[in-house]
């Protein structure tokens, strides 16, 4: 599959902010083939789509590139919570789809920022959904966004977080592991340019949660980014971003949640193929080199770290 052309205005911006050099992508996918040929634990989706949006994400920093891919299709081993059983189709999902959950509100045309997703909490646990299976229908999003999405790619993510109308009790499920793991696939697993999340309606329980058990975490440059608070969303986000890009359910323009959110159980559904495959791309942990290097860690089915070699 070819790599698929940009705009002018998003090219020029994958070069400025991403050190893009149009001319010399292939070389760049050509020298990353060339090392998986030499990894023998890793079996990865080397389509020229997926590989860019790696190097994009990476800002074309090969050994980067190198370090994402073994953390990226490592993880997907050892957090099954998030990754097992993602055909769209299955009950759970579903229930997550129907509910409007997780939902990337629709582009606007000429804009070139970061693609909004709005994680609607209320509308998972009104429909019995847990926290875990929330977050496996988010990485299923982000990975299809990370499929056909340019904006997405190369201008980042800016997720919110509706904690609106949630009992004390729901946040019982906001474990130090899954938190954890949350955000070590989302920080050092996935190629993501974070632009923003702000967590909307939130009560003081998760400010309490987030500081005791997620931003220790969380990297010291993408700290500033995550914004925690307690006003309603309705009236707090339109003073953040412009009206054009919301949905009228939170004071824009920009269609309406349901309307977004069946939109989106489709293109999910349309992936059915590409999600029972997912399985096969992963890591062979007893095929993995033993030299150890100190950069990496990834959980191991124990609890413990392990150690990557990204040589």
């Amino acid at each position: 599959m070819p790599i698929r052309p940009l705009s002018t205005e998003l090219q020029e911006k994958a070069v400025k902010e991403l050190n893009e050099e149009p001319g010399k992508q292939h070389d760049a996918l050509e020298n990353i083939r060339e090392w998986l040929k030499k990894q023998p634990h890793l079996n990865v989706r080397e389509d020229d789509q997926t590989m860019v949006a790696f190097f994009r994400g990476c800002k074309w920093n090969l050994q980067r590139v190198k370090e994402k891919l073994d953390y990226f299709y490592s993880i997907k081993s050892f957090v099954p919570e998030f990754f097992d059983d993602r055909n769209p189709f299955s009950p759970a999902v579903q229930d997550a789809l129907k509910a409007g959950a997780v939902v990337p509100v629709p582009k606007v045309d000429s804009y070139l920022g970061p693609r909004i997703v709005l994680f609607i909490m209320k509308n998972g646990r009104m429909n019995g959904i847990s926290f875990a299976d929330m977050l496996k229908v988010f990485f299923m999003t982000v990975d299809i966004l990370m499929q056909e999405d340019d904006n997405f790619v190369i201008s980042g993510i800016c997720l919110l977080v509706d904690h609106s109308d949630l009992p004390l009790d729901y946040f019982l499920q906001y474990t130090p592991s899954i938190l954890r793991k949350y955000v070590t696939c989302v920080q050092d697993a996935y190629p993501l340019r974070i632009d923003r999340i702000f967590g909307f309606s939130s009560p003081t329980v998760f400010a309490t949660l987030y500081n005791a058990l997620a931003k220790p975490f969380i990297s010291s440059k993408l700290q500033p980014r995550v914004s925690v608070l307690s006003g309603d969303a309705s009236e707090t986000l339109p003073s953040i971003l412009s009206k054009e890009l919301l949905p009228i359910e939170y004071g824009g323009t920009n269609g309406t949640v349901r309307d977004a959110a069946d939109e989106w159980k489709t293109k999910v559904e349309s992936y059915k193929e590409w999600f029972l495959a997912d399985p096969n791309y992963i890591t062979n942990e007893q095929l993995r080199p033993q030299k150890l290097t100190h950069f990496e860690e990834i959980f191991c089915p124990d609890g413990t770290f392990k150690k990557l070699d990204i040589d």
